[in-house]
Parts: structure tokens; C-alpha cells; sequence
């Protein structure tokens, strides 16, 4: 939700492959996106989502960050949909735009810069430590595996507390939360 005037911004990925727009009475007012296919993502055509739209953020910046969970990347836009930017989020084990994709969901840091993303990174099953401005990867934690502490199966959902806590949430094998705490003086992460 924006904090400015209360419009709801809504990830249609299953379905649609766009990002819908509400005012806060659920007024419809606008929409961007369509599906996409792997070169366009792989070009880094904006707006061109491949399969799924996971999920949308809106950072401090004022910006909207959408998950382009099959295109393996964060796409960027402005409120008003006008595409500002990609972030890759190239694959770490498998060839790229194969499985369930990398960029599953998306969560930022409580600083006021909110200098740091955490995504959840469903094909190689991981949380990924983004720096947000650069879009450079700085660290990563988990690993594939379920029933097992520090194990991800599907992470489908991140929450970070004011103490920098990460809450990940898991579907299907996992079914379970996970927080993982801050390592002093590195950008990792140890489940508890």
C-alpha cells in the first residue's frame, strides 16, 4: 500500500501476469504488464513478466519493485508503471529461466535507506542479500533441504523485524517458518 495516498498495489501473477492498481476505496485505476517470454527477460524488456508476478513491493524510494519470478529478476517502475529498471537474479545452480524461477519474493531492510533486499529465491531454494541501489548480490544463507534447521524447501514468503531478524516462510515441503538472526558485522544470516 502507498503510504502517500493509500493505493493498493496488487501482484496478479497466476493468472493475468500484471500488476493492478486499487485507490483505497478499491476503485480500479490502472494496470501494466503482460506475459513475457525468456528472451524478452533475458533482453531485459521491461513490463514483459515470464509466467508468474509474484509479488510487489513499494520501497521508501518510491518505487515499485515486482517480482518477475520465472524471468529470474526484479523488475523497477515508477507508480505510475513507466519501467525504470531490471535487477538480475541469475541462478546459482541451475541454467537460467528453468524451474521455478529465482526471484520469488522480496523483502528490504528497516533502515530508512532500506539499504538491503532479501529474496526468496524458490529454483535454488536460498535467501539473496541485495544491495538495493546497485542491484549487486552481497550475501546469501539457507540451502536446499526441508526438516532440517537452515534448510529452505520453497521459500515463498520474507519478513525482517526491527532487530534485523528474517522470518522466512515455506510452502509446500517446508510448511513452516524460519527466523534466521543476524551475524554481527556480515550481511548472513544463522537460523534459529
Amino acid at each position: 500500500m502507498d503510504p502517500v495516498n493509500g493505493d493498493l498495489f496488487v501482484a496478479d501473477g497466476y493468472g493475468n501476469k500484471r500488476v493492478a492498481v486499487f485507490d483505497k476505496t478499491g476503485k480500479f485505476l490502472r494496470q501494466w504488464g503482460r506475459q513475457g517470454t525468456t528472451a524478452e527477460a533475458a533482453a531485459g524488456v521491461g513490463g514483459a513478466f515470464v509466467n508468474i508476478v509474484h509479488c510487489v513491493v513499494l520501497g521508501n524510494d518510491g518505487l515499485v519493485y515486482v517480482c518477475d519470478r520465472n524471468g529470474d529478476r526484479i523488475q523497477v517502475f515508477d507508480k505510475t508503471g513507466a519501467f525504470k529498471r531490471n535487477i538480475p537474479v541469475p541462478s546459482v545452480f541451475r541454467p537460467s529461466y528453468t524451474g521455478n524461477g529465482t526471484a520469488g519474493n522480496v523483502v528490504f531492510s528497516r533502515d530508512p535507506d532500506q539499504k538491503y533486499m532479501f529474496i526468496g529465491d524458490f529454483s535454488n531454494k536460498l535467501i539473496r542479500i541485495f544491495d538495493r541501489v546497485s542491484g549487486k548480490e552481497l550475501s546469501r544463507f539457507g540451502r536446499p533441504g526441508s526438516h532440517q534447521i537452515g534448510g529452505l524447501a520453497s521459500p515463498h514468503g520474507i519478513a525482517v523485524d526491527s532487530k534485523g531478524n528474517v522470518y522466512v516462510g515455506e510452502s509446500l515441503d517446508g510448511r513452516r517458518v524460519q527466523r534466521f538472526k543476524p551475524v554481527p558485522g556480515g550481511a548472513s544470516a544463522s537460523a534459529r
